[in-house]
């Protein structure tokens, strides 16, 4: 039945009538009972109007305010019906899709139009991690998801366009680079003023039509080194195209006849300039470091990461007789403020790092008293041990082992480390946490996990060995009063052909100039041959090792031994060495399981194929054509799937 709703005009009309009805009764009954009863019966019925107004107004209230929630209600689906929001029900046990808005149902449809409910369940699944303001991405739009798994919804909506501000923010942060011109100096030192004019004039073109094509703001500060200002935007396609510019200057030189290449340090951030500027200097002093011809890229803040591209090219002599005389003073005056001097070569004493840590014990044993050099009994090849017992006997050098050393140690201790620069291949890293003052005297390439306490650092990676630095700065030392022993002397020259493979690959002048001295100096080539030696159960444990060894590439072989078997550095090494020579092959790599249960790999190569870079991106290091790494939790056989497919990646080489 229709409720009926009284207007005030009703109700008034209503109390008249009833008003006549009683006026009337008024006077045709004579009885007032009569009259009385009349009068009753018209309260009685105003009052029931009344009370019926009432309800009725209370019915009306809660009608409307159920009429309303039915209208807000498809008020609202109509709206997540038309609406840029996605709306998914799902069930919270199974993350069955039960229901979907169209919105929904136009982004997660394929193009046949049916609606992908397994990815959504599965995409509902993966967010229960995290269940608020998340990003995800479907074709090239970017969408703001949140989920509420107790009521079991699934919710999303469109942020392209914070994500293309996000991005576009992001691609204008400001770069500032850094390009120096490698071997400018050496190359333009006795040219003519024309011929030197011909170069700067090849190099402005090269960096001016570079700067030009990239939309990028230069200034030349001198002949060798320009600074360039832009935006991330352009450095990421300089990143993409893995810095094309070094290998085309390189090649443009080539053309010219001219040694030139290019070293470029570059950063970026949301920092002040001078802040950018800073890095970007330590950038491009990391990539002179590591031989030249490369760049390295690095964003401003604490634990970013190194980004390294190029270094293709051998490492050519980059120190002077001027820088190599300067670094012999600053180490002397450092050693004189010390007192007490410990040197330590990395694990697993090759002759090189043996030789230098003796040149190193002879130089500073020149200026202070306590000298030490440190060893560790338990990580001896042969050659190593027949080495110190020679040392000994001699008693020119002050040998220690590396659990003697330790209580030595004080406050004003100076630590040098040589021929290597990385805190995890050092002799003993608890050893090295003792001390506060490090110097670094080294030739392979920086890397990460350069030690923080360097005060001092000698590294030149274009030297042919530690052993040839150490014995320029003993020649600069120029001390009369003490020369070396033949012992030390030969040992010296040892680590020198150890790395230069009896001098056929990475010689300079500067690497004879240095043998001469030695020779000079009582280097025997009898005691070296005594020293270094190899008898016949680790010729043949080489032997083992090369006919086991595999053509990947048409130029590269690898050869690895039984996961069961130990081989010392020394003989996988020697293996690798044996298998550059043969005719064809740029690079030979030998995977053995070293004593410390690791599988170690040694790494050769001629003059194009970088192996410090594969060595690196393994965890390892070294010299552009001697490198090494050591893996951990790993059998031989799967470490040589990931290498043979680093080789293949990085050189694009096919199954002949």
């Amino acid at each position: 039945m229709k409720k009926i709703r009284f207007d005030t005009i009703q109700l008034i009309m209503i109390g008249m009538i009833l008003f006549g009805i009683v006026a009337i009764f008024s006077l045709i009954i004579s009885s007032k009972i009569g009259l009385l009863f009349v009068v009753f019966l018209a309260l009685a019925t105003l009052i029931y109007l009344l009370y019926y107004q009432k309800i009725t107004y209370e019915w009306n209230e809660i009608e409307q305010i159920e009429r309303l929630n039915d209208e807000t209600e498809v008020s609202l689906k109509n709206l997540l019906d038309t609406m840029p929001v996605g709306v998914i029900k799902f069930h919270p046990e199974t993350y069955a899709v039960e229901w979907f808005n169209p919105y929904a149902q136009l982004i997660f449809s394929d193009d046949d139009g049916k609606f992908n409910s397994q990815s959504i369940s599965r995409l509902i699944k993966s967010k229960r991690a995290n269940t608020s303001n998340q990003r995800i991405r479907v074709g090239k739009n970017y969408y703001l998801t949140n989920l509420d798994e107790s009521s079991g919804l699934f919710y999303f909506f469109d942020s392209t366009v914070d994500a293309k501000v996000s991005t576009q923010l992001r691609f204008a942060r400001p770069v500032i680079g850094i390009i120096s011109i490698d071997n400018y100096d050496d190359l333009t030192e006795e040219l003519s003023d024309a011929e030197v004019s011909q170069i700067n004039s090849f190099i402005a073109n090269f960096i001016s039509s570079f700067s030009k094509s990239k939309d990028i703001f230069y200034r030349r500060v001198n002949m060798d080194r320009f600074y360039f200002f832009t935006s991330y935007g352009v450095l990421d396609d300089l990143i993409n195209g893995k810095f094309a510019l070094i290998e085309q200057f390189r090649n443009a030189s080539q053309e010219q006849n001219l040694p030139l290449t290019l070293s470029i340090g570059v950063s970026y951030g949301d920092h002040q300039h001078d802040t950018i500027g800073r890095v970007a200097l330590e950038n491009l002093n990391m990539a002179l470091v590591r031989g030249g011809d490369q760049a390295v890229v690095k964003e401003v803040g604490e634990h970013k990461e190194l980004l390294y591209f190029g270094g293709g090219t051998v490492s050519t002599v980059k120190r002077s007789r001027t820088r190599t005389r300067a670094m012999m003073t600053a180490i002397s005056d450092r050693i004189r403020s010390v007192d007490s001097v410990f040197i330590v070569g990395h694990r697993n004493l090759d002759m090189d790092a043996l030789g230098s840590a003796v040149g190193m014990d002879f130089f500073a044993s020149n200026i202070i008293d306590k000298v030490y050099t440190v060893y560790n009994p338990n990580e001896l090849t042969s050659d190593i041990r027949k080495a110190l017992g020679r040392l000994m006997a001699d008693a020119k050098s002050h040998l220690i082992t590396v659990e003697d050393a330790m209580s030595k140690v004080t406050k004003e201790s100076l630590l040098i480390m040589v021929d290597h620069s990385k805190i995890q291949l050092t002799l003993s890293e608890e050893f090295y946490r003792k001390f506060t003052q490090v110097i670094v005297v080294d030739h392979h390439r920086r890397d990460k996990d350069f030690p923080s306490q360097a005060v001092l650092t000698f590294i030149e990676s274009g030297a042919s060995s530690a052993s040839e630095l150490v014995t320029e700065l003993i020649q600069f030392q120029n001390a009369h009063t003490n020369k070396l022993s033949k012992v030390q002397a030969s040992v010296l020259m040892a680590g020198i052909m150890l790395d230069t493979k009896n001098f056929t690959t990475r010689v300079t002048s500067r690497t004879f100039d240095v043998a001469s001295y030695l020779r000079a100096n009582g280097s025997d080539s009898v005691e070296i041959q005594n020293i270094s030696a190899v008898d016949f159960e680790e010729y043949r444990s080489i032997n083992e090792l090369i006919l086991q060894g595999e053509r990947i590439v048409p130029n590269i072989i690898v050869a690895s031994g039984p996961d069961d078997k130990v081989y010392t550095n020394v003989i996988a090494s020697k293996a690798a060495d044996t298998m550059l020579e043969m005719s064809g092959i740029e690079a030979s790599f030998v995977l053995t399981r070293n004593n410390r249960g690791q599988v170690a790999i040694s790494a050769r190569s001629r003059s194009k194929i970088n192996v410090q870079r594969i060595m690196e991106d393994l965890g390892g290091g070294g010299h552009f054509n001697l490198a090494a790494c050591q893996i951990d939790g790993e059998t031989i056989e799967q470490v040589r799937e990931i290498l043979v497919t680093k080789i293949r990646s990085d050189y694009q080489y096919k199954e002949s």
